[in-house]
């Protein structure tokens, strides 16, 4: 079985890509953006292997996010769903450098994670 890090994982795509894995037996680590959502997410799915804490709003902390990640090993996988599907939901009044943002911010973690898959 298969060893997979998912981001935006506390609902939506990345929530149902979750429960879909561990049904199916593989071992899953899922990112929050809080404590609270953390919670929220051990409510909805109690079976992750972890939960890691971690907002992706700036590249710090997404590499903080990383870092914790990487000390629990490798992966199998990444499934990248943080922030996916934002726009579909963001107000007609937000401007074009908060969409631009959030892309950037989806776009930055993937680069990030992405060395977390297993090369042998």
């Amino acid at each position: 079985m298969a060893r997979i890090f998912i981001t935006g994982s506390s609902d939506g795509l990345g929530l149902t890509a979750a429960q879909l894995l561990v049904e199916q037996g593989h071992s899953v680590v899922l990112r929050a953006r809080s404590q609270q959502r953390a919670d929220e997410t051990h409510n909805k799915l109690p079976l992750p292997e972890s939960v890691v804490v971690g907002d992706l709003t700036s590249i710090t902390q997404a590499r903080h996010v990383a870092d914790q990640v990487n000390q629990l090993g490798t992966f199998d996988a990444v499934i990248h769903s943080a922030g996916i599907g934002y726009l579909d939901i963001m107000p007609a009044s937000a401007t074009s450098s908060q969409s631009e943002l959030s892309l950037k911010m989806g776009h930055r973690m993937f680069s990030l994670s992405i060395r977390l898959r297993r090369t042998s």
